[in-house]
């Protein structure tokens, strides 16, 4: 550390450091607050889409008819937020009770490719791969779940897996797959006893195939 021996020597040396470092000084202090407006703005923005696409997607839950026109809305102008998402799996359903399967796998296929939430990702997902199943699509279905194991989900997939096995042929590995489907279950789970039922059904038919 620098001595001085006077206190003109001392003033001179904070005149000479503030010549030296001013630029950076107030460059530095010029970013921060860009950066801190910078911020504010973006955290505000994201605050008013959000805010934005809420309500839009509280009008399409009340909607009675097409869902269509407004879900595009929300895609294409508020495709970060999950209600896009939401929207889309929604119209999905209504494109399924319509008959319009091909829809309703084109709103799955945008949640997938667009959804950030991970939650919302294994529905559509899970849902699509049903689709495919329903279309004879096995190999689209078997490669839309490969080595999903995500906890929460783990039962559906399985279940999925079971029936896939099933449509293939594959009396064993279907079981199997039941079989894990429900001991991620409780039995008061009222899929227990749809993917029970389907175990049971499936090891009827085979002691039946055996006599």
């Amino acid at each position: 550390m620098d001595v001085y021996n006077t206190e003109e020597e001392q003033v001179q040396a904070i005149k000479q450091w503030w010549k030296e470092n001013t630029v950076s000084l107030i460059s530095g202090i010029v970013i921060g607050i860009v950066v801190l407006v910078g911020y504010k703005f973006w955290t505000e923005s994201k605050q008013n889409q959000a805010q934005q696409a809420s309500a839009l997607y509280s009008q399409i839950l009340s909607t009675k008819g097409d869902k269509t026109e407004s879900t595009d809305i929300l895609k294409n102008n508020y495709s970060g937020t999950p209600y896009a998402a939401l929207s889309a799996l929604l119209v999905a359903k209504d494109n399924l009770l319509a008959n319009e399967t091909d829809k309703a796998i084109s709103q799955l296929k945008w949640v997938l490719d667009n959804n950030s939430d991970v939650g919302l990702e294994h529905i559509a997902r899970q849902r699509l791969a049903r689709l495919y199943l329903s279309q004879d699509k096995i190999e689209a279905a078997e490669s839309l779940i490969k080595g999903k194991k995500a906890a929460g989900y783990l039962a559906t997939y399985n279940e999925i897996r079971g029936d896939i096995y099933l449509a293939k042929k594959s009396p064993v590995q279907a079981k199997e797959s039941y079989r894990t489907a429900l001991s991620a279950l409780a039995r008061g789970d009222r899929r227990y006893e749809i993917i029970k039922m389907k175990l049971d059904d499936l090891t009827q038919e085979n002691k039946a195939n055996e006599k």
